[in-house]
């Protein structure tokens, strides 16, 4: 766990970000990304906002448990650079791609918002790891995270693409981290 500190710092960073959006009495929608706010008005630090701020406690306390699952893994099999890389790498990256998808799909108004996109870089990074180490007989590995992300990126409201779209980077980013 001490070897996992930019995965802690993170977690402290998302929580930080929470109490404070609650103590300024901000409106939450502010810092939510949609096609519309990035594209059409040009607030692309929203890229960024989006990924750390969440709507209620239980939102992030189910990202932060992930966050800590998955991150503790991919920065002990990445080295804390390799982790930092592949969760903005899949955030900014993954979340540019959702945004351009929804635009194409006229979906200019659907918001998104929380770590889960960043995280499911994380989660690309592990299948990746998975797959190198015990080839398709480690698929007993990969099946229970498999069946969570497609139920909740399933439900409504939750921005599925997002999810998709950011653990694809995730694994592109793997791939060329263990190439090189």
């Amino acid at each position: 766990m001490l070897n996992s500190y930019v995965t802690l710092l993170l977690i402290l960073s998302n929580v930080i970000v929470f109490f404070m959006i609650r103590t300024d009495k901000k409106d939450v929608d502010e810092l939510t990304m949609s096609s519309h706010s990035v594209l059409n008005r040009r607030e692309y630090i929203r890229i960024l906002t989006s990924g750390f701020a969440h709507y209620d406690p239980l939102h992030l306390l189910m990202n932060m448990l992930s966050l800590y699952n998955v991150g503790t893994f991919v920065e002990s099999c990445f080295g804390h650079f390799g982790m930092l890389l592949i969760y903005f790498g899949s955030l900014v990256l993954g979340k540019l791609a959702s945004l351009y998808l929804r635009h194409y799909n006229h979906d200019d108004y659907s918001s998104s918002l929380g770590a889960s996109g960043a995280i499911s870089g994380l989660l690309g990074a592990y299948f990746l790891v998975v797959l190198r180490h015990y080839g398709f007989s480690g698929f007993e590995y990969l099946l229970r995270p498999i069946i969570s992300l497609v139920l909740i990126s399933s439900i409504p409201g939750v921005d599925g693409t997002s999810h998709f779209c950011c653990m694809a980077v995730g694994i592109v980013i793997s791939y060329l981290l263990l190439m090189f």
